[in-house]
């Protein structure tokens, strides 16, 4: 639960992370605008100061130079002043009142000055440019209002060009928050689902930044991971249900069989010890029972270990040659031993096999047994073009339990079979596969079956 929550704040966290992005962005817009806007103010005023003051040191110089070729240096300046609205006034030697004005001060000693100041006379702000020229002074005066308000227009302009120019940066940054916001939800919507284990999730519209489909790249790569190793968890588990159903079906088959004959032994074996004056030739026929019912077990307990062994692949075939029609009479000859009103018709030729003698034995009995259990007619065996072939006219297989029926441990509930753990076909598989060869089953319910396999890579020449 707490490994949840963690991940839930981290999730939260990504999420706010496009709020960080666009509340940083717009602090550091608006603090870039005022600075802008203040030190641009601050430096056009600066500069349009200082173009205007080259400007009225060259008509001063213009103004020195016209008046020597005019009659009335008075009409001079008063059309200057109208055209231009500077103000000209010539400081001559005497005029003291003048000569502490800054300007004229830092003209008699560099022979230019400059100065911005209040005309008490006039009421205004003025820039003020006076120059020597031999024993006067020319200076010219101009309204800074005129100045300011001319680099406030230009400055203006300026600023909206700005203001446009960052506007389209905001609105492309709110375009990419918009996008980053999508993509965070996207990504954090998936980790949510990969927490509650929902592994479907579609990552093609994450991309708004490299690094982000870096992310959206390893999270579906994990996505990927995650989702295989619940398939495997989910295989595994239903393996394991599998396993542990069918080792429950085998301790109840093998409960199953092995209680009929412990209770005949234990039946058959108490009555003896009990009855102290039975009859002899009960007591032997009781005896046989006893040890009749101990070899059944000993055979099923054999046939289990066999399935066993052979599954864990530690066993392999002791190669000799014998003679097929030998074994098959063999064969017959111990199984009417237990079905003695039964009939079993051989048609095989002698031919020289090269196997596993005790395997293939054990491969037909457990054939040639199944089709005497499913069958009250008689059983056949015979050689056919290199296979062997055992046909009964029983009860017959039903198609949905033919591709099952070899499996171990296959039990068919509605058949009585004598080995009814279900390993004697499954036997005979692995017997042929050691062989190479295989088993095929034909069989029509109520008609019989035919078990076969081939043996012709087997047959000695």
């Amino acid at each position: 639960m707490l490994h949840r929550t963690g991940q839930g704040r981290g999730l939260q966290i990504m999420l706010r992370l496009d709020q960080l992005y666009f509340r940083n962005f717009s602090i550091l817009f608006f603090a870039t605008l005022l600075v802008t806007a203040v030190s641009g103010y601050i430096l056009l005023k600066k500069i349009e100061i200082n173009n205007h003051k080259t400007m009225l040191s060259n008509m001063i110089d213009q103004y020195i130079v016209t008046e020597k070729h005019v009659t009335k240096p008075s009409h001079l300046i008063d059309e200057i002043h109208r055209k231009t609205g500077v103000r000209i006034t010539i400081i001559r030697e005497g005029m003291e009142y003048h000569r502490n004005r800054p300007e004229i001060v830092e003209a008699m000693r560099k022979g230019t000055g400059v100065s911005v100041r209040y005309s008490k006379s006039i009421g205004r702000d003025f820039l003020y440019v006076a120059k020597r020229d031999g024993k006067r002074f020319v200076r010219m005066a101009y309204p800074l209002a005129n100045i300011q308000e001319k680099f406030f227009q230009f400055w203006l302009r300026a600023m909206l060009l700005f203001v446009a120019a960052f506007a389209l940066a905001f609105w492309i940054a709110m375009r990419i928050n918009k996008r980053v916001s999508r993509d965070l939800e996207l990504i954090g919507e998936s980790l949510e689902n990969m927490l509650n284990k929902s592994y479907e999730i579609p990552f093609d519209d994450v991309g708004c930044c490299k690094e982000f489909d870096t992310i959206a790249r390893q999270v579906k790569k994990v996505s990927k991971k995650l989702q295989k190793r619940d398939r495997q968890k989910a295989k595994y588990t239903k393996n394991l249900k599998m396993l542990s159903k069918k080792q429950s079906d085998i301790i109840s088959a093998i409960s199953h069989e092995f209680k009929n004959p412990i209770a005949a032994i234990t039946g058959y074996a108490q009555t003896i010890r009990e009855d102290r004056n039975l009859n002899s030739a009960i007591r032997d026929r009781f005896l046989e029972k006893v040890l009749s019912n101990a070899r059944k077990i000993s055979v099923m307990i054999d046939r289990l270990a066999l399935a066993i062994k052979l599954e864990n692949e530690n066993f392999s075939p002791d190669y000799s040659t014998f003679s097929l029609l030998k074994m098959v009479e063999d064969v017959k000859e111990d199984l009417l031993q237990k079905y003695r009103d039964r009939e079993i018709v051989i048609d095989v030729e002698d031919v020289t096999i090269r196997g596993d003698r005790a395997m293939f034995n054990n491969l037909l009995t457990n054939l040639i047994e199944n089709a005497l259990k499913y069958s009250e007619e008689e059983v056949e065996v015979r050689l056919r073009e290199g296979r062997v072939e055992v046909i009964d006219s029983g009860i017959g297989i039903a198609p949905e339990y033919l591709e099952s029926i070899t499996k171990r441990f296959f039990r068919v509930d509605a058949l009585s079979w004598d080995n009814s753990i279900g390993v004697g076909l499954y036997i005979v598989k692995y017997i042929l596969k050691l062989h190479n060869s295989y088993l095929e089953i034909e069989s029509t319910p109520g008609k019989g079956s035919k078990f076969w396999f081939d043996i012709h890579h087997l047959i000695v020449a």
